[in-house]
């Protein structure tokens, strides 16, 4: 039901006639595809980095969601890699960290189908829908930069761009 919501906003809303048409077609894509936090988000029963997913997306921001390996060798790079990206979207992205040695987060590895050793990054777009996942050596700046402004439908992210938000 969010999804149907989200269509008739756009559809009804104002604003630029090919910004609205982007924005559905991305609603559409997004509400068959991928799966959602908005079900979950009705309940109290999240895990505390699932909590924090949720309150960036309620706040109308992209989120980069980081599963790490407890031992993940290239950690410090994804990091600075995701800082500098999102460091070019002040105020509409953040990130969330979930390492692997914390097993009170088995819960929203299980939902992203992600093992404890793994390492990915998906990036999450308002109202909770997973639009893109990079994995191991795909985790770079370049990717990072290149999937999140495709994943805006190229009209930006947050307040100033008409994009995700």
């Amino acid at each position: 039901m969010p999804c149907f919501y989200a269509a008739a906003y756009i559809l009804y809303g104002r604003g630029n006639v090919m910004i609205k048409r982007c924005l559905l077609s991305i609603a559409v894509i997004l509400c068959v595809l991928f799966p959602a936090f908005t079900a979950e988000a009705q309940t109290d029963t999240h895990t505390p980095k699932e909590a924090e997913v949720i309150k960036y997306l309620r706040q109308g921001l992209v989120v980069f969601l980081c599963f790490h390996g407890a031992k993940e060798s290239n950690l410090d790079k994804i990091k600075a890699d995701i800082r500098d990206v999102a460091y070019n979207f002040i105020g509409s992205v953040e990130a969330v960290y979930v390492s692997g040695d914390d097993k009170k987060e088995d819960s929203l590895r299980g939902k992203f189908k992600i093992q404890p050793n793994e390492t990915a990054v998906f990036i999450v777009v308002p109202p909770g829908r997973g639009v893109a996942k990079l994995a191991g050596a795909d985790i770079t700046k370049t990717n990072l930069m290149k999937t999140l402004v495709s994943s805006c439908g190229g009209g930006g992210c947050g307040s100033g761009g008409g994009g995700c938000r």
